[in-house]
């Protein structure tokens, strides 16, 4: 984006009562007559004024008080709702297209970054009001890219916190790194650390004793270990020392009794019908969950279910919003991808769909008893995987944890100060009190009435920026 482009959006004014729509960088803004949600505590305040300078909050008082507005540029927002900016804890920001190349005679699959896709997410993440994101893994290089262009003010976007490709046993170059013993796993984990990665990715094909090995590469570089599991059951993982967890899909051998197991072993096909297949033998309300529950009550791992991602797939042989929301929002060139051959869902056939949908109660359990835990529950999407597109995502993520059962004010606090929090950044992003960044979101509705109204968004600052209606609208456009 050029950099009169980015001018045009932070200088737009419509669609608020005030006559700017951003301050002068050394002036102060005030946010006037406006309700601070407090999803901690499950209700939102009387009528405030919330002053910002420069790129921090700096006070807040009663409704037009003469110290918040004094010396600032005033918008009065109407008895309107603000809340912290929203954190998608599973954004594969610079993530491109999954394409199969021949190399040496025999296919290889691949997925490179693309600049302009992660330019493209960026703008319509900060239209839905996501001011911060964690990259589960890609090129880390350019993942620089993307943040020295931010810094520069050469385009808008949400702050990331990055992993470098995933560590499995095999390579998928863009996206996957092999390791096959314990001096690879050392190399690989402090190699990603010099090239600037906040946080390790570890992948399903790892043995027990190479997960292992990569938690503590992961602890000697003080770095966190996440990890996408299937084999290994995820209480096992915890008990080694693992941080996170990414994705409802537990379908370890291991979490489910010894006749269930059986019968699911002598039947289970490859690939991602297991994501339906392994659910018809587990029981959300049985032991293994129960397991499965106090483990996350005793580790508290960072967690995020990523429903939306599976939803997509499960609904994926008739039209759907995701399909929709990918047609509109997602960049032409990953829906060309989805469209033309790579799913979640590939080589399913009516029946599959049929038990998919058939299960996914099951899934709605387990994720609200997963989420009433003492565990460190977050939101995401996986997002540039099909039909996930940037932004809107998020909103359908809460939405669907919402019909699981997941408390209104539970679901608040996972997309920003848990999220926080987890990112280790729980002192400066997350919470609406002075000192804080100003990465914030303006409502016309009181999302904890409704979840629905986090997509009511008036107004969103980042970093200490208004960017209202009409500048939102160019960002989700372009």
């Amino acid at each position: 984006m050029r950099r009169s482009v980015l001018a045009t959006l932070l200088l737009s004014s419509a669609l608020l009562p005030t006559p700017a729509d951003a301050r002068p960088a050394e002036g102060a803004l005030a946010l006037d007559n406006v309700h601070i949600v407090e999803a901690e505590h499950n209700r939102a305040t009387a009528l405030k004024c919330v002053r910002v300078e420069g790129k921090r909050l700096a006070r807040i008082a009663d409704a037009g008080s003469k110290a918040c507005v004094r010396e600032a540029s005033v918008v009065d927002l109407q008895g309107r709702y603000l809340m912290p900016g929203l954190i998608d804890m599973h954004a594969h920001l610079t993530l491109g297209p999954l394409e199969m190349k021949r190399e040496r005679g025999r296919m290889v699959m691949q997925a490179q970054a693309d600049d302009d896709i992660a330019e493209h997410n960026a703008r319509r993440l900060v239209a839905f009001g996501v001011t911060t994101l964690r990259n589960p893994g890609g090129d880390l290089a350019a993942a620089g890219r993307y943040e020295a262009r931010l810094a520069g003010g050469e385009l808008v976007g949400p702050e990331t916190f990055n992993a470098g490709p995933v560590i499995n046993n095999a390579d998928l170059p863009g996206l996957a790194t092999a390791v096959g013993n314990a001096d690879e796993m050392e190399r690989v984990v402090r190699a990603q650390v010099e090239a600037g990665a906040d946080w390790i990715k570890l992948y399903t094909g790892l043995s027990p004793e190479l997960l292992k090995a990569g938690i503590d590469a992961a602890h000697r570089h003080d770095r966190p270990a996440v990890a996408h599991l299937e084999s290994i059951a995820w209480p096992d993982a915890l008990a080694m020392g693992l941080d996170g967890i990414v994705h409802l899909m537990p379908i370890s051998p291991d979490l489910l009794t010894a006749e269930e197991r059986a019968a699911w072993q002598a039947k289970a096909r490859g690939g991602t019908y297991s994501f339906f297949e392994w659910w018809e033998h587990f029981d959300p309300d049985g032991p293994e969950a129960d397991r499965l529950v106090a483990a996350y009550q005793q580790h508290r791992p960072v967690f995020d279910a990523t429903l939306v991602a599976f939803h997509a797939a499960f609904v994926q042989d008739r039209d759907s919003p995701y399909k929709d929301d990918a047609r509109r929002y997602a960049h032409p060139h990953l829906l060309a991808n989805w469209n033309d051959w790579f799913t979640f869902a590939i080589g399913w056939e009516a029946e599959d769909f049929a038990r998919a949908r058939a299960v996914w109660p099951k899934v709605q359990r387990m994720a609200a008893r997963l989420y009433a835990t003492d565990a460190r529950m977050t939101l995401g999407t996986d997002m540039s995987n099909p039909w996930i597109a940037p932004g809107i995502s998020l909103h359908r993520e809460m939405q669907l944890l919402a019909e699981a059962g997941v408390p209104t004010a539970r679901l608040l606090l996972a997309a920003t100060r848990n999220a926080a929090d987890a990112l280790g950044a729980g002192r400066r992003l997350g919470r609406i009190a002075p000192g804080f960044e100003a990465d914030l979101l303006v409502l016309d509705a009181n999302p904890l009435a409704d979840i629905l109204h986090t997509r009511a968004i008036h107004a969103v600052v980042l970093d200490g920026r208004l960017l209202t209606a009409d500048a939102l609208n160019q960002l989700e456009g372009e």
